[in-house]
């Protein structure tokens, strides 16, 4: 869609929804404001959710090894609690990714080795007798579920105008909680996780400083590498900054 047919027929600018909290549209259009919210950590269990799901399907209407599915739906829950216990910026995402490449190759020469601690180690996850019922993978599918849309629920109550003259924090039904003048105030992205900011499609946090002083930070908000084009193009001459910690 081109940026022309995105604005209203008479130019007028296009007007910003709080249902963007969810998902931005016309970002390349001139709008009012640019409407984002920060979400809670369940968001990111939604590969688990799936995990489970899809393990409960495949117990269910398969052969497949009932351990085999329990080892995966277990990795897929401990890979979302590592999301949201540790911080891996980019400098610590690339040490931890060289350092697992680094990992697999000493195990294959270990192999070709014949060393008796990585055999060890592949006999005992082989044997490991991890196995869910059907229903318990259904049960803790629809438990992330209720969650998932609570949280979700969550930020369409809760979240941020940026308009062009000010910044104004919407709890709904009171509505203004707190307001941001423009002039004076920079906004920056920061990307505190790489798997953080994978898991919501290029999210990120947004942190509000005035006269060098954080007034307001709105953390995991999804899709923001998108929601940044419309905010760029919305203040104009504010300054926007992309950084990781």
């Amino acid at each position: 869609m081109s940026e022309a047919s995105e604005k209203s027929n008479h130019g007028e600018l296009v007007k910003g929804s709080a249902w963007e909290v969810y998902y931005p549209t016309n970002v390349n259009a001139e709008k009012d404001c640019v409407v984002l919210a920060s979400f809670p950590m369940i968001i990111y269990f939604w590969p688990t959710l799936f995990a489970y799901i899809l393990c409960g399907l495949l117990q269910w209407a398969t052969r497949i090894n009932p351990s085999f599915l329990g080892l995966i739906a277990t990795g897929f829950w401990a890979f979302n609690l590592m999301v949201i216990v540790t911080d891996l910026d980019q400098k610590k995402f690339l040490i931890a990714m060289l350092m697992t490449v680094l990992t697999i190759v000493l195990a294959w020469v270990s192999t070709l080795k014949e060393m008796s601690v990585v055999s060890g180690i592949g006999s005992w996850l082989s044997n490991l007798d991890i196995v869910y019922s059907t229903q318990a993978y259904f049960f803790l599918a629809g438990v992330l579920m209720v969650f998932l849309f609570i949280g979700l629920l969550q930020p369409r109550f809760n979240y941020w105008r940026f308009e062009p003259n000010e910044f104004v924090h919407y709890i709904q039904p009171w509505g203004r909680d707190q307001s941001v003048p423009r002039q004076g105030s920079t906004v920056t992205r920061e990307v505190p996780d790489v798997f953080e900011l994978i898991l919501t499609f290029g999210g990120g946090s947004l942190v509000v400083r005035r006269e060098g002083q954080v007034v307001a930070r709105i953390e995991h908000i999804p899709f923001l590498s998108r929601r940044m084009i419309g905010l760029e193009r919305l203040l104009g001459s504010t300054r926007v900054r992309h950084v990781s910690e």
